[in-house]
């Protein structure tokens, strides 16, 4: 019932798109030399979804872009509300200058949310699962400067004012048996290396982006809690014929006293799809995932994807690989600047671990 939902509300939202994209059309039948890029670019679609989590939740999310050359920095938002009283409302953003010498991107958002918890570490059984609720203010701002060609260096600040207001009852997280069981504070910065190479920044053909950042939380940065982390997220773009081969890995290494809601995780619509959000999370994290991209006809584009991955970080633990795959459908809304609607159903390891996902963008 659920994935018949889905597929529904995705086909509503296709016919949004093909109004979408024929003002598209008109706007880019412009010869090159007379069309100047200096509009605004706006697409939206009203949500409609269910969730055992959620139950029913309307709903609406787009995406404005708008010129910043060589490139367009862009605006996207999603605002949703659901029976049971989960609220959620998000804005992440791109802004390039002119001649992209500075980048900021981040997300401002509110959010009150019913989450999953499947435990630390890789020794609870599939089945274990405890709930909560939690509502927090967001802001996650990575700034960075043009130091070389394609080179940049800056400084990230994330922050969220976690608070947890009802959880499984003798639960971990209820017994307060896990660090960050009471919430609070957490606030961390640190500076952040950029290096892209992309063709595109919606969907890529070829190029490279990678990012490594070291940032850390303390009293001084404001934060509840004292921990370090460190990661890295690579992406590669081969361009076979008139299909790309995409390539993805992420390293995070965490230390000191982090709490669960900030260790790192596989799971959800970015993270080896078809595994639930936060599925598997621990100090520690390894993961590479693949897609094959290729046209079918039209504004239409197919995909299949598959990768795996592990958590791990108590001592004495063993680490266990955690595979995934599926396929996917891109609906194309804007032709120019290669913006879709993603459409995927993914497969992970064992009972319960698939879903599908409707959303703006390429998952990386």
């Amino acid at each position: 019932m659920k994935f018949k939902l889905l597929l529904l509300i995705a086909f509503c939202q296709f016919l949004h798109v093909g109004k979408t994209a024929a003002q598209v059309i008109r706007r880019d039948s412009l010869p090159q030399e007379t069309r100047r890029d200096s509009s605004l670019s706006f697409f939206g679609v009203p949500l409609l979804f269910y969730s055992p989590d959620t139950r029913w939740g309307i709903g609406a999310a787009g995406i404005v872009t708008f010129p910043t050359r060589p490139r367009r920095s862009n605006l996207t938002f999603n605002v949703s509300y659901t029976q049971n009283k989960q609220i959620l409302v998000f804005f992440p953003f791109q802004w390039l200058s002119n001649q992209n010498r500075y980048r900021v991107y981040g997300e401002v958002g509110w959010y009150r949310y019913l989450y999953q918890y499947f435990g630390i570490g890789n020794e609870y059984p599939n089945s274990y699962i405890e709930t909560y609720t939690a509502k927090f203010p967001r802001i996650r701002v990575t700034a960075a400067k043009r130091v070389q060609e394609q080179h940049l260096i800056g400084l990230r600040v994330f922050l969220d004012v976690y608070n947890i207001i009802s959880a499984s009852p003798d639960g971990e997280i209820a017994k307060g048996e896990i660090t960050g069981a009471d919430g609070g504070i957490s606030s961390s910065v640190g500076p952040v290396w950029i290096s892209d190479t992309r063709d595109n920044a919606f969907y890529p053909k070829s190029g490279w982006l990678t990012e490594v950042a070291f940032t850390g939380e303390h009293r001084i940065t404001g934060s509840d809690y004292k921990f370090a982390r460190c990661s890295l997220d690579v992406a590669r773009y081969f361009h076979v014929g008139k299909n790309v081969l995409a390539i993805h890995g992420i390293g995070i290494f965490t230390a000191g006293d982090v709490p669960f809601f900030q260790l790192p995780q596989i799971g959800g619509p970015r993270r080896l799809r078809g595994y639930p959000d936060g599925k598997f999370r621990d100090k520690h994290l390894l993961m590479t995932q693949a897609e094959f991209r290729f046209p079918i006809v039209w504004r239409f584009k197919g995909v299949v994807f598959g990768g795996g991955g592990t958590v791990f970080g108590k001592a004495g633990e063993s680490a266990k690989f955690r595979p995934n795959g599926g396929a996917g459908l891109r609906i194309e809304f804007d032709r120019r600047q290669k913006l879709h609607l993603r459409i995927d159903y993914g497969i992970g390891d064992g009972k319960g671990n698939s879903g599908i996902y409707v959303t703006l963008g390429e998952a990386f």
